[in-house]
């Protein structure tokens, strides 16, 4: 009788048998833990560019791997924002009013002033508006109160104006979004409404 060899035993079970992982699966993922890391310790936004010239990788290899991070970190407190061709961290806007609270437990004084309240308002309805824009409307010079939005991150330039000088346009930012513990400037008190005023009044220019 022929003993039967059972130094092979059948798979009967496929689904039960861990894959390793490939490589590139690692790599990808080294990568993505690397990205993270270099973004969080810029303190500033970063040119897609530069980062697919680091690690030898196209554009779009670049690109899906730092959407891969944005889905992984929308519940967080830290989010991914990716536009144009910049990518940048901030605080989840979900978070903004908590965040805002606690660091101002003991320096509610030093909260914004009324004209700079007064300016980023104008900004956030009328967006993207000029320095120029912002005085007709104030009456009064905001060289300086626009200076100390900008160095607070909550006003940033967007673009030039065609026409004599280019001036600069500002728009408000994810940081100003957070502040005011919203997600996007269409939560502004009537929104809709003061903007609609705002378009039909240009049109009639």
């Amino acid at each position: 009788m022929i003993e039967q060899d059972r130094s092979f035993e059948p798979l009967e079970n496929l689904e039960q048998i861990e894959i390793p992982e490939t490589k590139a699966v690692k790599n990808r993922e080294i990568m993505k833990r690397d990205i993270e890391a270099i973004l969080l310790l810029s303190g500033d936004d970063l040119q897609i560019e530069e980062l697919s010239k680091y690690f030898k990788k196209g554009m779009d290899t670049i690109k899906d791997i730092l959407f891969d991070i944005r889905e992984e970190m929308r519940d967080r407190g830290i989010n991914l924002y990716v536009k144009g061709g910049r990518v940048y961290l901030a605080t989840n806007p979900k978070s903004g009013e908590t965040v805002h609270c606690f660091f101002n437990q003991e320096s509610r004084p030093k909260k914004l002033s009324a004209a700079a309240m007064e300016t980023l308002s104008i900004i956030a309805y009328r967006q993207p508006v000029t320095k120029g824009d912002v005085e007709d409307i104030r009456g009064v010079a905001v060289d300086g109160v626009m200076s100390s939005l900008e160095e607070k991150k909550l006003i940033a330039v967007c673009g030039k104006r065609e026409g004599i000088g280019r001036p600069n346009l500002y728009e408000v930012t994810d940081t100003f979004l957070a502040y005011m513990g919203i997600e996007s400037v269409e939560e502004l008190p009537n929104y809709r409404e003061v903007r609609d005023r705002i378009d039909g009044k240009d049109e009639d220019k």
